[in-house]
């Protein structure tokens, strides 16, 4: 009778190490789930209110007057802007099949339908900048003078060479 006493003293210490150990597992999944939710919520609003402002600089193209960037420097950050948005893109993409690859997620985590949506905002962004870069290039085209005098365009080496001869002669 001692035997089996000290057998199911052992058994029930098991047991609750157990228990222990299962619910602080499931508590750090929960505090982790939630963590991830939090910061893909966040990342999501930043990303659809950079996408809005780059929507509405875009429709007010059409009252600026003037070239917008001479010397193509918005041009520039605005494709370096497109790449970074299409790393984080990339990025959320592999984190996401992460997720789906973790058997201690279920589809009731919100874990996949939340980098779903963060992913589809990335994309609006780097959409919403590509077409607010092309649109201020352009804007900018339009907006340079044009040349009036039909003698002043030339398109065979030697028109062009007589173009620059008139204008050195003057």
């Amino acid at each position: 009778m001692i035997t089996t006493l000290n057998f199911e003293r052992a058994e029930l210490r098991n047991f609750t190490a157990d228990v222990q150990a299962e619910t602080t597992r499931s508590l750090e999944l929960l505090r982790a789930i939630e963590g991830t939710l939090a910061w893909l919520e966040r990342l999501t609003c930043h990303l659809r209110a950079d996408a809005n402002f780059a929507v509405k600089a875009n429709a007010g193209l059409d009252q600026v007057v003037g070239v917008i960037d001479p010397d193509n420097s918005l041009h520039d950050a605005l494709e370096t802007a497109q790449q970074t948005v299409e790393a984080l893109y990339d990025l959320l993409i592999v984190k996401r099949q992460y997720g789906r690859n973790d058997n201690q997620l279920t589809e009731d985590d919100g874990i996949e339908s939340a980098y779903t949506e963060a992913i589809a905002q990335a994309a609006d962004l780097q959409n919403a900048i590509n077409t607010l870069r092309w649109n201020i290039g352009e804007h900018d085209i339009d907006a340079v003078p044009h040349v009036s005098d039909p003698s002043m365009v030339g398109s065979t080496p030697e028109e062009i060479k007589a173009i620059f001869d008139r204008l050195l002669s003057e």
